[in-house]
Parts: C-alpha cells; sequence; structure tokens
C-alpha cells in the first residue's frame, strides 16, 4: 500500500514539475520598436557678437509658421532707446524691420508678418534710438545676432531590427543560433 502512495505522489510532482516548467517563459519576447517620424525643425540660436558662446535668445517656428523667440538673459534698455528685431539675408541684405520687442520677454512673430524664410536667413536684435526705430532704420549696436538652421532631415534610415542607440544610429541584433 505504501508503494502505491509513494508512486502517486511522485506522478503528481512530476506532473507539477512539468506544467510550472511549461508556464515559465524562456526568454522575454524582444519590446516592440516604435518609430516616430519628426518633421524637420527651422530654429536659430541668437548670441551676443564678440567671444561669448552664452546663447542670448532661442527662436523656432511652429507647425503654422510663426516664429517664436525666448530670451536666456536679462537686457538693460536704457530708457531712449527701443529694441528692435530684425531679419535679413546674405542674398537680401538690406535689414527688414519684424517689431519692436521688449527684449526680456518672449516674443511671437505671425506668419504672415515674417514672409519667406531662406535658408540663409539671419535673425538680429538690435539697440536703437528712438526715432530710428520709429522710421523703420537700423543704425544701432546689435545685441544678438544668429542664423536660421534646419535641425533633423527627411532622410529614411535604413530598417534594422532592434532599438536606435542613444546617439540615434541603429543597433542590429546579433542572429540567434
Amino acid at each position: 500500500m505504501r508503494q502505491v502512495w509513494l508512486w502517486r505522489l511522485v506522478s503528481m510532482c512530476a506532473v507539477a514539475a512539468a506544467v510550472a516548467g511549461f508556464m515559465l517563459p524562456g526568454e522575454p519576447p524582444p519590446p516592440p520598436v516604435q518609430v516616430i517620424k519628426v518633421a524637420p525643425t527651422r530654429a536659430a540660436i541668437l548670441q551676443a557678437p564678440g567671444t561669448t558662446s552664452t546663447p542670448g535668445w532661442t527662436a523656432t517656428l511652429d507647425p503654422h509658421g510663426n516664429l517664436v523667440m525666448r530670451p536666456h538673459v536679462h537686457t538693460e534698455v536704457p530708457a531712449d532707446r527701443q529694441v528692435v528685431l530684425w531679419t535679413r539675408s546674405p542674398s537680401i541684405p538690406e535689414p527688414r524691420l519684424l517689431a519692436r520687442i521688449d527684449p526680456n520677454r518672449p516674443v511671437q512673430i505671425p506668419a504672415a508678418q515674417l514672409g519667406t524664410l531662406a535658408d540663409d536667413q539671419l535673425l538680429e536684435i538690435t539697440l536703437e534710438r528712438q526715432d530710428d526705430a520709429a522710421r523703420g532704420i537700423a543704425n544701432g549696436p546689435i545685441l544678438f545676432i544668429g542664423q536660421m538652421t534646419v535641425f533633423g532631415s527627411e532622410t529614411a534610415l535604413p530598417e534594422t531590427t532592434g532599438a536606435a542607440s542613444a546617439a540615434g544610429g541603429p543597433i542590429t541584433q546579433p542572429a540567434r543560433p
């Protein structure tokens, strides 16, 4: 009688081990890879002329083509002066007045007022006398200047398996035996 119970116990342990072995995963499935296509962004970092590397302003184009600018440094303005935002390019060297601005507050220039930007478009912030600013004449010193640049590209990445590296390049997984 004892041997029958012993064999039943051994059989139940074997069945429990087999069920547990089938239920435990051997290797986790690879994580899903999601590819997000980001449209190129046009932006500029405006810096004070000279040897500084501190960004004074950042400028980006929003999806509607509006120019959005944010200051990153505080600028003191004398009472008899105005700060003016201009744009120009080497192909059109004459500065075009965009707006009189407060140099310590964010600025948004509507797309209709901004117009078409060339690939070599420059943004300049100058300190002008009141009468020059009223007439739209750029005579004052340049406080900040920067060139619009395209960040990102629309070139397709080669199809690979696996995830992307921190540097943005593809990581290929080795073939499994």
